[in-house]
């Protein structure tokens, strides 16, 4: 039973992995043993392509779609300045009014916070009282016979 159960899992795995045709995205990778390396992903809706070169500075393009649908493609470099977007839409920072924000404003209290009642030890009843009583002199019979034993 067992093994029926752990066959039919892996033949439903088997067929959750999403299938991609093979028009689907095309990668290219070239490389060589002094560091360089080219590649290119192309997929539907975006694609990247890169080049490092030996002395370490890196060149490249990716291509995305912007919040309109339309393709947004930035090319940079990358090197001992940094990475640094030579052509594309590059977000521009917000501007400073000079007006500061307005403090934020404690909320009202929504839930009550009650307080809780003064501690107040707890009597013994009666009856525990006289076991407490009983058992402590129990046991201090049997300490001064230990004591006595071990002179």
């Amino acid at each position: 039973m067992h093994k029926i159960l752990v066959l039919f899992s892996l033949f439903f795995v088997a067929l959750a992995r999403p299938h991609l045709a093979d028009n689907d995205g095309k990668v290219s990778v070239t490389q060589s043993t002094s560091g360089t390396y080219k590649y290119t992903v192309q997929l539907k809706d975006s694609s990247h392509s890169e080049e490092r070169f030996p002395d370490g500075s890196v060149i490249g393009e990716y291509t995305i779609l912007g919040d309109d649908g339309k393709p947004r493609t930035f090319k940079y470099t990358s090197g001992v300045g940094g990475f640094q977007i030579i052509d594309g839409p590059v977000p521009v920072a917000p501007v400073d009014n000079g007006v500061a924000p307005l403090p934020v404003q404690p909320l009202p209290q929504l839930s009550p916070v009650y307080g809780l009642p003064p501690f107040v030890p707890v009597e013994d009843t009666p009856e525990v009282k006289a076991a407490k009583e009983a058992f402590y002199a129990v046991y201090k019979s049997a300490l001064d016979a230990a004591v006595a034993d071990a002179h």
